[in-house]
Parts: structure tokens; C-alpha cells; sequence
């Protein structure tokens, strides 16, 4: 008993020492990061972690390819040797984005400091096999390698960005049919046979609030609801700075909200809904009119007053789902994005008549600053963190 009870302690040490280690690597990575440049003496006194420590996991830093030496700093005031400089290795790995929440896929490769190194819409494919749609995606990253001279074998991570709840980056999702034609035919498994690479998938919506929190870092947001509405309508939660999931990843699905007369508020308020209410305004002012959404888009721009009426009237209906959600998170700033973007200024206007009057709190409903591209930069955002994470737990 004694022999077992040493040997379980033996055991704790070692993980204890193996957690102190990869908790001190991630601070370390972390820091210097977000430096531009930093030597190991002032990262031992930022993080206050002993110097041995901090030249221990450095080098192994080094070796691994995230960290990089260059250059020299200045000496202490004391004189001495001036420092050796440690930077973050932005070309270590790359990360890969593909977004399907549009009706055109976009790929997108970034390095780790989630820049945008190359971006292509995929051709656009009508009614094909699945085996040519998978394939255009594949050539349409290796097009980008290609074309900025990216080594097949540095792309280390994609993240797929599709509408749907998608259930721990199981293969398991659900999503709305009209979305199957690119989120149904096994892209996540392709692209990791064919391209080598780790690919997991993420929430559209979800990735859009992850991008947006993280692109604008001045603001110190640590609460956002970022609210997408077009083809569909969802939310994005971010609560203490990190996302908000919720039981079965199903949190700020607000497209499910159901309005008094039975219907949703994705029924009523999306694209679908939006088209058939101007139709309907038409046909009431006896003119029987189809429109696509992009003659809606040029028609609220021009000032056509039905369309207008109509955006408004959406808009106003956007505001009363951003209160209640508001009021129940105690959550002030909202982020919108999405296709409705393009609708102008009528559609916040519909929105800001209700919670001008109505919240409690009123929050601030801001325009996505990444607008179409909130989340790709999402994509990058978790695939630059699972590299990180990946490499440092080795």
C-alpha cells in the first residue's frame, strides 16, 4: 500500500510539473505575441516566471518554430550585453478559412497573425456532382498556395465556417436544407485526405462574433452580441470575452424566436420573409412584381419608398429581437453583419425606433467592421489557437 500511495505521488508531480510547463508556454507564447520584439529577462519580469523557466520553455519555443531570435535589444542601464530579441513566427504554420454561409464559397488563407495572405470566391457551380464541388474547393486553396508561393505542406489548419449547429467538431450538424448543397457533401473529410491538413467545423454566426471581438482590440469589449441576418438570421454570444455556447452549441439561435402569430422570426424577418413582404406591398398598390434581393438592395438605395417602408418595418422587428436579447444577457453592445447590411441606413433606423423607446439599457447597434469577411477572420482567429494550443501541449 505504502509503494502504491509513493507511486501516485510520484504520478501527481509529474503531471503538476507537465501543466506548469504547458501553462508557462502558453503565457509565454502569449506575451510574445502581442509584442514586437521582447527579451527572455523582460519576460521573465512581466510574467514573473524565474528566468530559468523562461529560457527552458523559450528554447523549446524555438525548436518547435514559434518563436524566432532576431536582432538585439538595448543594454540595461547598468551595461552588459545587449539582449537577444524573441519574436512570434507568423509563418510558422497557415490557416485556412472556407466560408458556406454564402451561396458562393470563399476560401481564405491567413498566417498566425491573422493576416489575409490570399482570398477566392469558388467558381460557381450549378447543379454538379458532390466529387466536382469538393474538388473546386481543394483547387481553389492550392490556387492561393500557388499563387503566394505557400508550401502545400504549411497549411496546417482549416476551419469551416457554415450556418447550422454543429456539435463539438463532431461530423454531426443541423442545418436548414436549402444550405445542404455545400454543407452536406463531406468537405471536412476531403480536405483532410487531399490536403493533409487538421479541418474543423465551426458556427457561422459564432465565428463572425469571434472575428469581430478580436478585430478591434482598442475597443476592450468583453460582452458583444454580434447579430447576422440574410438568407438566415442567427446571433453570436461573447460573454467575459469568450463565446458563449450554450446546452448542444445552440446558444443565439434567435432565428427559432416565435413571433405572436405563430411564425419565426427567420420566417419574418430573413430574406425570404423580406422578399415576399415587398411583393406583397407591390400587389397591394396593384403592381404584381417579382424581386430578387439585390433589386431590393438598388431599390432602398434609389429611395423607393414601398421598398423602404419595408426595410423599416424589417428593421423595426430586428430591434425588438435585439432588446429581448439585450435585456436578458445585460448585454449593451451589438455588432450586425450579414447581407441585410446592404439594405442601408433605413433598416438601423427600424431598429433604433425600438430601443430608443423600448430597452431599458439601450444598447449600441454598430455596423460589423469586417462586414462579409467577420467570419473568415473568425476562422483564423480559432484556427491560429488550435495551432498554438497544439504545438505547446507537445
Amino acid at each position: 500500500m505504502k509503494s502504491r500511495v509513493h507511486q501516485s505521488n510520484k504520478i501527481i508531480q509529474v503531471a503538476d510539473r507537465s501543466l506548469s510547463r504547458v501553462i508557462n508556454q502558453k503565457a509565454i507564447i502569449d506575451k510574445i505575441y502581442q509584442c514586437d520584439g521582447i527579451s527572455r529577462a523582460q519576460l521573465a519580469k512581466d510574467l514573473g516566471i524565474s528566468k530559468p523557466a523562461v529560457a527552458s520553455n523559450v528554447e523549446n519555443l524555438i525548436e518547435i518554430g514559434l518563436v524566432e531570435e532576431r536582432g538585439e535589444g538595448k543594454a540595461a542601464k547598468k551595461g552588459g550585453r545587449k539582449p537577444v530579441m524573441l519574436y512570434f513566427n507568423k509563418d510558422h504554420r497557415y490557416v485556412g478559412a472556407l466560408d458556406l454561409a454564402y451561396s458562393r464559397p470563399v476560401c481564405a488563407i491567413s498566417d498566425l497573425n491573422n493576416q489575409v495572405i490570399g482570398l477566392k470566391k469558388v467558381d460557381d457551380l450549378k447543379e454538379v456532382p458532390e466529387d466536382i464541388r469538393r474538388e473546386q474547393v481543394k483547387n481553389t486553396f492550392l490556387d492561393i498556395m500557388k499563387e503566394h508561393r505557400i508550401s502545400p505542406s504549411k497549411l496546417d489548419t482549416i476551419i469551416i465556417s457554415q450556418p447550422g449547429i454543429i456539435e463539438d467538431d463532431r461530423d454531426k450538424h443541423y442545418s436548414e436544407k436549402r444550405h445542404h448543397y455545400w454543407t452536406e457533401i463531406g468537405l471536412k473529410n476531403y480536405l483532410k485526405d487531399q490536403l493533409g491538413v487538421n479541418v474543423s467545423i465551426r458556427n457561422d454566426v459564432n465565428l463572425a462574433a469571434i472575428g469581430e471581438i478580436n478585430f478591434d482590440c482598442d475597443q476592450k469589449v468583453e460582452n458583444l452580441i454580434y447579430v447576422s441576418c440574410g438568407v438566415g438570421l442567427g446571433a453570436g454570444i461573447i460573454l467575459n470575452g469568450k463565446l458563449y455556447n450554450g446546452e448542444h452549441n445552440a446558444a443565439g439561435e434567435i432565428a427559432s424566436l416565435i413571433m405572436e402569430n405563430g411564425q419565426s422570426y427567420e420566417e419574418y424577418i430573413a430574406m425570404e420573409g423580406l422578399i415576399k413582404k415587398i411583393e406583397r406591398k407591390y400587389k397591394e398598390n396593384g403592381v404584381s412584381k417579382k424581386v430578387s434581393f439585390s433589386e431590393i438592395v438598388s431599390l432602398a438605395k434609389q429611395g423607393d419608398p414601398l421598398v423602404n417602408e419595408a426595410v423599416f418595418e424589417i428593421g423595426r422587428h430586428l430591434g425588438y429581437a435585439i432588446n429581448n436579447c439585450c435585456a436578458v444577457l445585460g448585454i449593451t453592445t451589438v455588432k450586425f453583419g450579414g447581407e441585410y447590411l446592404e439594405l442601408g441606413d433605413k433598416l438601423f433606423e427600424g431598429i433604433e425606433d425600438v430601443l430608443k423607446t423600448k430597452a431599458m439599457f439601450k444598447p449600441e447597434v454598430m455596423p460589423s467592421g469586417l462586414r462579409q469577411i467577420a467570419g473568415i477572420f473568425g476562422c483564423f482567429v480559432v484556427g491560429k489557437d488550435k495551432i498554438i494550443e497544439r504545438f505547446t501541449n507537445v
